[in-house]
């Protein structure tokens, strides 16, 4: 089971495409059909509904992925064997969740927010421990800001599916900052608007980060997920990292 993270991008989709063009592949493994839906009944999985949106990450850290993992582990039948669980240190996160929110809607500057997020006494570790205790998967293999060939190693290294060479890149912090301006001004572009603003504004200088911590801040998270990192592997069958094969590391 993949458990894809609002802040990772496209990771999710990537993931659930290669799984998708390798079926026969996994099927091949034993590991059976690759299950892309909200629930799975055997098989490879890949959710996008467990920890929630974006702004569930920014309120209290994700507060209902636990109930959640609830009410998927009653519909499944059988154990989770593999669960995946890609993750960013605070510091990095917080801002790719405001971005990804700025990007749809209005939202309160993010250095008007960082005092908050900083308070937020919940993380890492009680998100994932509250995951693994509730789906009770056999092995937990955490990866840090994976690319897409590291998050197919870790679920299937069997299959050594092939993953995109390349994505797309995010939003930059001009085009952000203008989409704010629409926003407030109750104007939404068009898809095809946007991917023209994105590509000019791609050519663009950009300023200082539209969202970041400052650096005293930064370091302070980053010893936080570091602390939370320590916590989570002292835990049984759970392991930080999977071994690429040689095939992905040749196509990275």
């Amino acid at each position: 089971m993949f458990l894809s993270m609002p802040g990772t991008g496209a990771l999710g989709a990537i993931v659930a495409r290669s799984l998708a063009a390798g079926q026969a592949a996994l099927g091949a493994t034993g590991l059976g059909k690759a299950v892309l839906g909200p629930v799975a009944s055997g098989g490879v999985h890949v959710d996008e509904t467990i920890c929630g949106r974006a702004a569930a990450g920014m309120e209290g850290f994700f507060p209902l992925a636990e109930a959640r993992a609830f009410a998927f582990s009653r519909k499944i039948r059988g154990p989770v064997g593999r669960l995946v669980l890609p993750m960013l240190p605070l510091d990095a996160l917080y801002p790719k969740l405001w971005r990804a929110q700025a990007a749809r809607r209005a939202m309160p500057a993010f250095d008007a927010l960082a005092p908050h997020l900083l308070a937020e006494p919940r993380g890492w570790f009680d998100l994932v421990s509250e995951l693994i205790a509730t789906l009770a998967p056999r092995e937990t293999i955490l990866l840090v800001d994976p690319t897409p060939a590291e998050a197919l190693a870790a679920l299937v290294p069997e299959a050594e599916l092939a993953a995109p060479a390349s994505v797309e890149p995010e939003l930059p912090d001009t085009a952000l900052a203008m989409l704010q301006r629409l926003h407030r001004s109750g104007i939404t572009l068009p898809a095809r608007q946007l991917s023209r603003l994105a590509a000019f504004h791609l050519r663009q200088p950009q300023p200082a980060p539209i969202a970041a911590f400052s650096e005293l801040d930064a370091a302070r998270l980053r010893r936080q997920f570091a602390a939370d990192l320590d916590q989570l592997t002292g835990l049984p069958c759970v392991r930080v990292g999977a071994a690429l094969p040689p095939a992905a590391i040749a196509a990275e």
